[in-house]
């Protein structure tokens, strides 16, 4: 009998002290789990290498709560679409401290409204994963909407992004699948209609065409007729929003990166300066400061969202002089 007590007690003792190592060890790997997400951004990494996140279930992140629209809101805002490449995403690290705006609001890719933020193509529970960017940073969008609301204060805004990191001009043809860029960015805009009028599409791409086909075959870059796609890809998205005239804005690559990767470079520069559109402008992007030789600083996208908002809203003053 005292065999059998020495036994129990000995195992009582070996399964606490196992029970006090397990805890110790599980309130480690929160403590050391907090001071990942807080200073290392654990979601844009865990993005960054294919990781889901948040996981079900998870708390959402403060920049993506879903939001009531107000009810003056609804209906009434002015709505603009977002696509392209890198550059359109935004690529710049995120200061800290950066202003929002109640007259602000984005259509996320959860297909949810909420107060528009940084990063503006955040992928948590993205609807269409044909357009998920692991990476997506600060970019254009938010400084746009605040330079229209410095010329237009009574308005509200709604930003509908769709723009796909490396996607080239062919990617962005006519395909009503919405596992296509095409696809789904329509069928995000008639989702988020509801709440106003498509007011424009603003459209930075370009580099991924500029590669050498060579060396990246895939997708097909198309340098030589990038002027005409881009111009059918307009014509068509038009008709598909039932907007012929639907303002359109967008960019030129900026400068030459001077490496033999982009080949052609300068004949998407040209083929860009050549498009010929009802209803459209081109601004450039030649003197902003890059932070990789591609990709724009935070000062660069700050100064880009508001040539997009100073060439939409100088379209717009045009045409209502005609």
């Amino acid at each position: 009998m005292k065999g059998i007590q020495v036994a129990l007690h000995t195992m009582t003792r070996n399964i606490t002290s196992h029970l006090i190592l397990y805890a110790v060890l599980l309130l480690a790997g929160m403590m050391v789990g907090m001071v990942v997400q807080k200073y290392l951004g654990l979601g844009n990494i865990l993005r960054a290498v294919g990781v889901p996140y948040p996981t079900a279930g998870a708390p959402l992140p403060v920049n993506v709560l879903p939001v009531e629209i107000p009810k003056e809101y609804q209906g009434e805002m002015h709505l603009f679409i977002l696509a392209g490449q890198s550059n359109m995403v935004g690529w710049a690290p995120i200061p800290e401290g950066e202003k929002t705006d109640p007259r602000i609001y984005v259509f996320g890719k959860d297909y949810r409204w909420r107060i528009a933020d940084h990063p503006i193509e955040d992928a948590f529970n993205q609807v269409d994963m044909i357009s998920e960017n692991r990476i997506a940073g600060f970019g254009a969008a938010m400084d746009f909407a605040f330079t229209s609301l410095e010329r237009h204060p009574n308005i509200v805004i709604g930003l509908i992004p769709c723009a796909k990191n490396s996607s080239a001009i062919i990617q962005w043809q006519r395909n009503i699948s919405d596992q296509s860029l095409y696809g789904s960015c329509l069928k995000r805009v008639r989702a988020a209609s509801l709440m106003g009028q498509i007011s424009g599409l603003l459209f930075f791409q370009g580099e991924e065409d500029a590669v050498d086909p060579m060396l990246y075959p895939h997708p097909e870059p198309h340098s030589g007729d990038w002027a005409q796609l881009f111009s059918k890809f307009i014509s068509d998205f038009r008709g598909d929003v039932g907007q012929t005239d639907l303002p359109v804005i967008f960019a030129q690559i900026g400068a030459d990166p001077a490496s033999t990767e982009f080949l052609n470079w300068n004949m998407i520069k040209e083929q860009q300066a050549s498009v010929t559109l009802p209803m459209t402008a081109m601004i450039t992007t030649d003197d902003l400061p890059l932070m990789d030789g591609l990709h724009f600083t935070t000062d660069g996208y700050t100064i880009l969202g508001k040539r997009f908002a100073d060439a939409y809203w100088d379209l717009i003053e045009q045409a209502s002089k005609k």
